[in-house]
This record gives structure tokens, C-alpha cells and sequence, in this order.
């Protein structure tokens, strides 16, 4: 086995270099993973596009599947090694405050960086070290492409748990990115009625492909208004923010139905301040939630969604690039017009 292994590292904004780091010897309840496929997110490409200079170095790639190298002493699961899995890349200490709430999505420690290397999940690398309970095994017939994006299917999971979907509610989701198709196919097995609010006509498409019922032009057509004069006359049960910035959620409190709810599941860049009024929030009685990351729950979920084929994920990886080619993989991930660009391990 090679003693140093590759890894692609963003040391500014725009540039990506490729370190020689040595191979690790997985300890106690740890895993070595040999990367096989990993996923390019929007947050990754914001950070490689425009980061603060505080950002590099920047060690990214969180949506990751492999094979199990080899084993730590004393794992309390049944890995093997050659075993096929899904990493869910977070720290869940179970000691802070918010693990012990049962929030591990929040836990005070996700992201704190290893001694002496960058900031980041460090998954656009050939291994991974990783802790035993961050793996998720996946059936051999599972291609590593598509189980890459069991991380953004955990994620929105995690949501719709929130939003308590029911048989019969009316759902808009704004946005038809990959997380706005992922929360239109989960909310179709949950038997919604979902309307997409998308201004690019190739993603209104994808997402009456990917079972929604009706898509509109948020810039021409009032959302509210279509589901209050042809749906329910009392709004949407369920409001989903994926994307829009501010006009988009001023829209999303305009459509909610009184009791319903809205989830601000995207993040808003630039950051901004929205506005409401308090009394209408007061007398209609909707909740407002958000919804960040993913819990071990929330990725058990997703792996089983993707290894029994009730949710198919093939339609959103756009491109696979070779690992070499990380640069031209974000290149061409900014560039737009693509859901998700997937790098696959040249080895």
C-alpha cells in the first residue's frame, strides 16, 4: 500500500492543488475509506468561488461513498472491510449539549478541524479516516455515483420530518435545484399535492419529471394566488424555501395557509434580513422553521430510500469527472445549468 495518498486542497479562491498526505492508521472505533465517488455542493463551489481569506486552506467534499481499507480496533458495528458505504461526514460528539437534546445535526463539534490540517470534511481526497458510526452500508448494486448523494437526500429528510408531511397537503416548493427536486420526490411519497415556483423553464421541466404536479413562473405567475383560485382556497399547508432570496420568501409567507408551515430549508447568499408582520403571524397562526444538515436518522433514512430504489437519483448527477480533473469539475459546476457534478476516484 502507498505510504501518502492525494488530496485536492483549495489554497485560494479559484485554485485547487493536489497534496501528498500521509496515509493514516485508523485507531480506536475509526474506519480508512478509499474514496470512490464524491459529490461538488453549492457550498463547496461558494467557498471555492469566493471564499474570505480566513477560508483556505479549504480541505471540501462532504457527499462521499467508498470502500471500507481497513478497520480500527474495538468498532462496536459489523463493518468488513470491502464493504460498500455511504459516509455521513459530521461529528456527533453525544457529550454537548445538543447531542444530548438529540439535535447531533447541531453538535458543538461537526466541523472542528483535525490538529494541523485544514478546515473542511476533506472528502475530495483518495482515503478518508473517518469514525465508525459515520459510515452507512450500501447494498454492492448501489453505484457509488448515485450513493454520493445520500447526504443531500439525509438532508432533506431531516425537513420534511419537521414538516410533518400529510397525505393531501399542498405543498409549493420554491426552487427546482437538486434540493428542491429531492423534497418533490420525498413529498410525493408522502401522497402531497406539489407545486414547483421555479423561473428557469428546464427546471420547471425536471420537476414534472420528478413527479411534480404543477410548475410555475414565480416572475409571471403568483404563486398564491394559482393554489388559493385552483387548489385550496386557503393557501399551502407547506411552504418550502430552497432558493429566491427575499422576494421569494415574502412570497412564501403570502401563500401559506393559516396553521401552515414554512421551512427555510436554503440559505439566503447574500445573507439579507426578511421582514413579517407579527400580527399576521399572530392571528394566522403559520410556524416558521429551518432546517440545517442532517441527523443519523435522517441518513439512515436516505440510505434505505436509495438501496430499495424508492427514490432514484440518477437524473440529478449532470457529470462525472475524473478525480484529476477537480478544478474543471467546479468549473463547470459554476458555470450553471447542471445539478450535481460528481468526481469518481481514478483509482
Amino acid at each position: 500500500m502507498a505510504l501518502t495518498y492525494k488530496a485536492a486542497v483549495m489554497t485560494a479562491a479559484k485554485t485547487i492543488e493536489f497534496w501528498d498526505v500521509p496515509l493514516p492508521e485508523p485507531g480506536q472505533d475509526e474506519v480508512l475509506i478509499r474514496v470512490q465517488a464524491v459529490g461538488i455542493c453549492t457550498w463547496e463551489q461558494r467557498i471555492y468561488q469566493n471564499g474570505k481569506p480566513d477560508s483556505y486552506p479549504f480541505w471540501g467534499g462532504h457527499e462521499i461513498a467508498g470502500l471500507v481499507d481497513k478497520l480500527g480496533p474495538s468498532l462496536r458495528n459489523n463493518l468488513q472491510v470491502g464493504d460498500h458505504v455511504a459516509i455521513a461526514r459530521l461529528t456527533r460528539c453525544g457529550e454537548c449539549y445538543f447531542c444530548r437534546r438529540g439535535l447531533d445535526n447541531l453538535c458543538l463539534y461537526a466541523e472542528t478541524p483535525l490538529p494541523g490540517q485544514p478546515k473542511g470534511p476533506r472528502g475530495f481526497s483518495e482515503y478518508l479516516l473517518v469514525r465508525s458510526y459515520e459510515c452507512y452500508k450500501i447494498p454492492t448494486d448501489l453505484d457509488f455515483t448515485q450513493a454520493s448523494l445520500a447526504e443531500p437526500v439525509a438532508c432533506c429528510v431531516r425537513s420534511l420530518r419537521q414538516l410533518d408531511v400529510a397525505f393531501g397537503d399542498t405543498v409549493v416548493i420554491q426552487g427546482a435545484g437538486i434540493m428542491g427536486i429531492i423534497h418533490t420526490k420525498l413529498c410525493k411519497l408522502r401522497g402531497a399535492t406539489v407545486i414547483i415556483s421555479e423561473p428557469d423553464v428546464s427546471r420547471r421541466e425536471a420537476a414534472l419529471k420528478a413527479g411534480a404536479d404543477y410548475a410555475l413562473n414565480p416572475l409571471e405567475e403568483n404563486p398564491a394566488q394559482f393554489i388559493r383560485q385552483h387548489i385550496n382556497s386557503h393557501g399551502a399547508e407547506i411552504v418550502i424555501f430552497t432558493a429566491g432570496g427575499q422576494a421569494a420568501f415574502q412570497q412564501a409567507v403570502q401563500t401559506v395557509a393559516p396553521g401552515g408551515r414554512i421551512m427555510l430549508y436554503g440559505s439566503m447568499h447574500p445573507s439579507g434580513v426578511v421582514t413579517i408582520d407579527a400580527n399576521d403571524l399572530h392571528y394566522r397562526e403559520y410556524r416558521l422553521l429551518g432546517s440545517s444538515r442532517h441527523d443519523k436518522e435522517s441518513f439512515r433514512e436516505a440510505v434505505a430510500l436509495l438501496a430499495s430504489g424508492t427514490i432514484k437519483v440518477d437524473e440529478l448527477v449532470s457529470k462525472v469527472l475524473p478525480f484529476s480533473e477537480v478544478q474543471a469539475g467546479f468549473q463547470l459546476a459554476l458555470a450553471g445549468g447542471l445539478y450535481r457534478v460528481v468526481l469518481r476516484m481514478d483509482n
